[in-house]
């Protein structure tokens, strides 16, 4: 069975974790290893600090850190299409 690709965590980047009885929301402060081997420490909204592993599966990218390239407007055609037609019917 295929493998999904291994997010590579940054520091910045905004995560939840998701604990038995509740979700938690942080930031990483630090990124220790790469790979299989990466960790990560995160400092949750209540201020503690915590190392975890990025191989763990209650951790979840919110929001990559912020990134000072432009980005390009998503254009679909036929998204396109139906606006235009409901301007035309207006």
């Amino acid at each position: 069975m295929p493998t999904k690709p291994r997010i590579e965590f940054q520091v910045g980047d905004e995560v939840l974790y998701a604990g038995a009885a509740s979700v938690r929301y942080g930031t990483i402060i630090r990124v220790i290893g790469a790979g299989n081997a990466q960790m990560v420490e995160v400092e949750f909204e209540d201020g503690k600090r915590e190392l975890k592993k990025a191989s763990d599966r209650a951790l979840r990218l919110l929001r990559r850190k912020g990134i000072e390239e432009v980005r390009r407007e998503f254009r679909d055609r036929e998204v396109e299409e139906v606006r235009r037609s409901e301007t035309r019917r207006r």
